[in-house]
């Protein structure tokens, strides 16, 4: 049975990167436009989102380091 981020895992790393960092502009941008509606909620709940992205990418980063050792 496979992982399921294993695909994941075994992308490019900089095409890991380049979909991490364009998920995460678009994460902060929805967040700064709740922000300035006042949508506290919307503001916490894309907080996490923003925070889960970067330790999953993180983490396939720290695979990927690890897999060429």
């Amino acid at each position: 049975m496979s992982l399921p981020l294993e695909k994941l895992y075994n992308m490019p790393i900089a095409l890991l990167m380049l979909v991490g960092l364009s998920l995460s502009v678009f994460l902060f941008y929805s967040l700064m436009k709740a922000a300035e509606s006042g949508n506290v909620l919307m503001v916490i709940i894309l907080a996490i989102a923003i925070s889960i992205v970067s330790i999953i990418i993180s983490k396939a980063v720290k695979y990927h380091s690890f897999k060429k050792l």
